[in-house]
């Protein structure tokens, strides 16, 4: 769909396009930061945070989809159709649907260059599902929430807010690192009606 929609503009202008439609020379405010403002505003705006930062951030995706392709069986099982039982079909299961959405997600506000106020309604809804899939106890869950919410109501924000914020984000990953992948497939008897 993305490229479907980008199509004419990527035939036409495709250098252009790609350069802003991610901008990577893009500077951000230092006054607006959540979760740097406990570091220097020149390390802030430097271009190597930016370059560590996606870099984590790509690493940290494709640990996680390593991990989740294992635990699914593989590369075989996971990339290439198994033949079935004339009696099976098999469905998504929802729950990792939804788990590999919200994580992929998280992953980027975790290594978000800047995240401003607004963005807590990107995944604050997301943050119950996340902690409760993780094996840390439930004190830890209700800490790591109550210090996420404290962060994006501290204005503006203070090098103690946004350290609090990006320690219970690593937390939080470090959680969804340990827990079990939900499974990929249901299995549904054909024609049972679900």
């Amino acid at each position: 769909v993305q490229l479907l929609l980008g199509a004419p503009f990527l035939l036409t202008y495709p250098v252009s396009y790609i350069r802003k439609a991610f901008e990577f020379d893009r500077v951000f405010f230092f006054k607006w930061t959540v979760n740097w403002k406990f570091l220097r505003e020149d390390f802030f705006i430097s271009k190597p945070l930016s370059l560590i930062l996606l870099a984590l951030h790509l690493a940290t995706l494709a640990l996680f989809a390593k991990k989740w392709i294992k635990s699914n069986g593989g590369q075989k099982t996971f990339f290439l159709k198994q033949k079935q039982q004339q009696t099976q079909i098999q469905r998504l299961n929802p729950t990792y649907i939804v788990s590999t959405l919200f994580v992929s997600n998280f992953i980027g506000i975790v290594f978000a260059r800047t995240l401003h106020y607004q963005f807590y309604s990107w995944y604050f809804h997301s943050l119950p599902l996340l902690l409760w899939t993780t094996d840390l106890p439930l004190w830890c869950k209700v800490i790591v929430m109550c210090t996420v919410e404290y962060s994006f109501n501290v204005f503006p924000a203070t090098p103690v807010s946004s350290a609090l914020l990006q320690l219970a984000h690593c937390v939080t990953l470090a959680g969804l690192w340990s827990a079990k992948v939900p499974p990929m497939m249901n299995n549904a008897e054909k024609g049972k009606k679900e």
